[in-house]
């Protein structure tokens, strides 16, 4: 018999340092598209799933590559659920630089996170020039990069935009007042692969 109450969707809890839940993240390895469908994602079942928590999150991070992007991008309007003002849609460099004609056609409709941050050979001019809310650092880059001078006026940039800045770990390595004297403004607790979309 199959269990109706099961989630078949990963999250992950966005926090604040003083430990409030501002979000979760659905894990991109369960955002499937079905090739009949004509909506990019079962987003019904996910907007109405963060009822069911207990405590109910600021924003809903729905993470969108490969046929999901595709799919959302060719008739963005189809999904409603993906509308609602505390959805953001997480895409990942690879897919910006692939898509950024046809992403900043419907950035001014729906907010985008930035998700796995600098892979090698990252250009920022790319990631500057785009409107993300959000970026997500990965635990390797954070940890690669910290202790450099420069990298707190990186991350100032983007907070001067109003852009949120996750660190995405399994734990948290530092005191919670170093993370925001660096500019973080919030620890995403990683459940699965280091990186969100897999490769």
């Amino acid at each position: 018999m199959e269990n109706s109450s099961y989630n078949p969707y990963v999250t992950e809890r966005i926090r604040r340092f003083d430990g409030a839940l501002t979000g979760v993240c659905y894990s991109a390895p369960f955002m499937h598209c079905e090739q009949e469908s004509t909506a990019s994602l079962n987003g019904h079942n996910i907007i109405s799933l963060h009822n069911q928590l207990p405590d109910t999150p600021e924003l809903i991070i729905i993470p969108l590559t490969g046929n999901n992007l595709q799919s959302f991008l060719q008739s963005p309007q189809i999904d409603s659920s993906l509308h609602a003002k505390n959805v953001r849609l997480a895409i990942n460099y690879a897919d910006l630089v692939q898509r950024d004609s046809e992403l900043r056609q419907v950035s001014e409709r729906f907010s985008f996170w930035l998700y796995d941050l600098a892979p090698p050979g990252t250009c920022w001019k790319n990631i500057a020039a785009f409107p993300f809310s959000g970026v997500v650092l990965t635990e390797e880059f954070f940890n690669d990069n910290y202790l450099k001078f420069s990298f707190p006026f990186l991350l100032e940039s983007f907070r001067e935009r109003e852009a949120e800045v996750i660190l995405r770990a399994p734990q948290l390595m530092l005191p919670a007042v170093r993370y925001r004297e660096l500019n973080v403004s919030g620890w995403q607790e990683q459940r699965t692969s280091s990186t969100l979309f897999e490769g």
